[in-house]
């Protein structure tokens, strides 16, 4: 006979399930993609604001490409009825402007945080009735300010603290709701910057298999980690080192 926690683990796999991912087209969601589909799920929607940005999954088993922007409401609702039978919604569209703090036009809050937001409210009353499973991207920086580019860590941190109410207002119906908190990842988002940056499939392996174990708060890569243990022994010495970004 298998132990117990074997079982519950295999359990809580993404296989047979339906799955949403927003951001499909980026990096960090083009490797869900594939590491979802290790999996054996029963369908994928790959969600992207430009659809023909997805043709490369157009033939692919399983997946049902969908015209999503997160920050239009017409659109999450289109969205929202055509995906209505999800069982996994994985919330990893967003943007970075490399912005400091006056730096932009709140550009990124109104994707990061209120897209977002605006998404998982449109599947609100679906996620009391269904027990669904939310995860939400963030970024380390949603816990410690990045001031070289601090509209994006402050979009994410009122992400952070939305998916802490989130998590609280489902807990009830059964509905399950992750965050992830990754350091710098070798994306899109991170061209150009001179650090090192994580694989992106490593990543999102690990989000799934932390998903598995009921993990609410992932912190997936190495960095992510460092930096989290610097936080909780030494927070004031994080926030010295992140405002050097601006130093000069």
């Amino acid at each position: 006979m298998l132990p117990s926690q074997f079982i519950y683990l295999k359990g809580n796999t993404m296989q047979n399930k339906t799955i949403l991912v927003t951001g499909a087209n980026g990096g960090l969601g083009n490797a869900f993609i594939e590491a979802l589909l290790e999996q054996s799920p029963k369908k994928i929607y790959a969600a992207a604001r430009d659809i023909k940005t997805l043709e490369h999954l157009k033939n692919r088993n399983n997946i049902e490409l969908l015209e999503l922007d997160i920050t239009d409401a017409a659109s999450v609702q289109a969205a929202k009825e055509r995906a209505n039978d999800i069982d996994v919604l994985i919330n990893n569209a967003g943007v970075n402007s490399n912005a400091r703090v006056f730096g932009a036009n709140y550009h990124d809050l109104e994707v990061n945080y209120k897209g977002t937001a605006n998404l998982c409210k449109s599947y609100f009353e679906y996620a009391k009735e269904h027990k669904m499973q939310i995860i939400n991207i963030s970024s380390i920086a949603a816990l410690c300010n990045l001031p070289i580019m601090a509209e994006y860590s402050i979009s994410k941190s009122a992400l952070h603290s939305f998916t802490q109410a989130l998590r609280a207002e489902l807990k009830a119906y059964g509905s399950e709701v992750y965050e992830v908190f990754p350091g710098p990842i070798d994306t899109r988002l991170t061209e150009g910057a001179d650090m090192p940056k994580a694989d992106p499939m490593d990543v999102a392996k690990e989000v799934l298999k932390c998903v598995a174990k009921r993990e609410f708060e992932i912190f997936p890569d190495g960095f992510a980690k460092m930096i989290q243990e610097r936080l909780i022994a030494d927070p004031q010495g994080v926030e010295a080192d992140f405002a050097m970004s601006v130093a000069g």
